[in-house]
């Protein structure tokens, strides 16, 4: 994987994708958010499943943008939905402390791949949401681990909810910047 620059028109040549990456994951953190108020079993099944399916989303969009400078951070991400929202939903009743170890872990992984993201981002206008949702999500896995165990599963899908919403929100704003950009 490269840590260069992004080519700009790479971005804007895929910016559809990128646009319906961000409304993806807005659509699955509004989910996140509102399932709280569900049975716990519910809850963390629905919210492995969110996650499960936000990575695989992530991960066509790596696979179909490949010439993206990106892709391959992206796709490393992608296995870090998959592989957290697979435990979640194949142990929902392990209890609170594994729930939390494991979203704690996936906060902190996204928050650094999404750092590192946003460092090959540097030229596109939109990049700072990048930087701002990776110092979020980062932030997210030390709440947690700052109140575990205690951290309660209507909490948990908050923090999922409002990881995914910022995260679709930096994808559609990278979308849509490349769209008045002048071409470099």
């Amino acid at each position: 994987m490269s840590f260069m620059l992004v080519d700009v028109d790479t971005v804007r040549n895929n910016r559809g994708w990128f646009v319906m990456l961000g409304l993806a994951f807005m659509v699955l953190g509004l989910l996140a958010i509102l399932l709280p108020f569900v049975a716990s079993l519910a809850t963390t099944i629905v919210i492995g499943w969110l996650m499960l399916i936000a990575g695989l989303i992530e991960g066509y969009h790596a696979l179909r943008a490949r010439a993206w400078v990106g892709a391959g951070w992206e796709l490393v991400s992608a296995a870090v939905h998959v592989v957290a929202g697979g435990l979640v939903v194949a142990f929902p009743l392990t209890g609170k402390l594994a729930l939390t170890a494991i979203l704690a872990a996936y906060f902190a992984a996204e928050g650094v791949l999404k750092i590192l993201r946003a460092s090959q981002h540097r030229r596109v206008q939109a990049s700072g949401w990048l930087v701002f949702d990776g110092l979020l999500s980062l932030a997210l896995g030390i709440l947690i681990l700052m109140r575990w165990p205690s951290a309660a599963v209507w909490a948990i899908g908050l923090l999922v909810g409002v990881q995914l919403l910022v995260g679709g929100a930096s994808m559609l704003l990278i979308g849509l910047s490349t769209r008045s950009e002048a071409r470099v």
